[in-house]
């Protein structure tokens, strides 16, 4: 029996990276999952991980899936997400907002059309798809959403500063505006017994586009400090989404902290969730 048996969970963004993590922690405990993101096939992005794959990682862990095509920059995409979830399993209980998009660049290197899809997918598109689901949600008894953040949110601090800032601007606004969104929305539902929360990674993780936007520049990258696989911010996610959502919302969480207040000594999460050690 696993703690998440009978739920049904959305993953957006859940072709590769955290994504894909989060889903298969979400199957191995039970659910069944949803995973929705843009690539379909291996060869229609440069950054690799399919829909495809993503689901047979799910299985393999013991979990149903189904992959649904989704562009969280398209409105119709959603309510087809939603619709295809309801069809296929008649009930919707998780939806993580995983999907994201991170330009390199300052704010004057960026174009303006940078700027428009950096909302569009990290903010417009969590915003939207909770409008799409928490009415179910509520229909059938509560549920739990997840907005997926991270460190970038928060910002340099008062200056004067030692060194320039070179990038990550719009790319933290828009994620501490998904966390100020996560809270007020948490104050909204919170009476349909649905809880709302914003989840970040602790330490850097390895992800495929996190690997492939440090290797644009024919360098090899040092992940020293980091932590090569994902699954923890997933077996966070999971964890989460077991909590009573009158009793545990509106949270900003990370994930190696929340798995420590929940019980996990450092001991068993270094073993569990090794960290790159040495110049990485």
């Amino acid at each position: 029996m696993g703690a998440l048996d009978g739920r049904v969970a959305i993953v957006t963004g859940a072709s590769r990276g955290l994504g894909k993590d989060i889903a298969v922690s979400l199957g191995r405990a039970g659910a069944a999952v949803v995973v929705a993101a843009r690539t379909e096939q291996e060869g229609s992005s440069r950054i690799p991980g399919t829909l495809q794959h993503t689901v047979e990682l799910v299985q393999q862990a013991g979990g149903r899936a189904l992959a649904v095509r989704c562009d969280v920059t398209l409105d119709e995409e959603i309510e087809a997400a939603v619709r295809r979830t309801l069809g296929e399993f008649g009930r919707l209980d998780i939806l993580v907002n995983n999907a994201g998009i991170l330009v390199p660049g300052s704010i004057l290197e960026m174009q303006p059309r940078h700027l428009d899809l950096i909302y569009r997918v990290n903010l417009r598109g969590p915003i939207i798809f909770c409008r799409a689901v928490i009415p179910h949600m509520a229909s059938s008894g509560g549920g739990h959403i997840i907005n997926i953040s991270s460190r970038g949110a928060i910002g340099p601090g008062q200056g004067p500063y030692a060194e320039p800032r070179t990038g990550g601007t719009a790319y933290g606004a828009t994620k501490a505006a998904l966390e100020r969104f996560s809270q007020g929305l948490a104050a909204e539902v919170f009476a349909s017994n649905i809880a709302v929360n914003a989840l970040s990674p602790h330490l850097l993780l390895w992800s495929e586009g996190g690997h492939y936007f440090r290797t644009l520049g024919g360098g090899t990258p040092h992940y020293a400090g980091a932590r090569m696989s994902g699954e923890i911010i997933g077996d966070a996610a999971a964890r989460v989404c077991t909590k009573d959502p009158r009793a545990f919302t509106g949270r900003i969480l990370y994930d190696e902290p929340f798995l420590l207040q929940e019980g996990m000594s450092q001991q068993e999460l270094m073993a569990r969730y090794p960290v790159v050690s040495g110049p990485g």
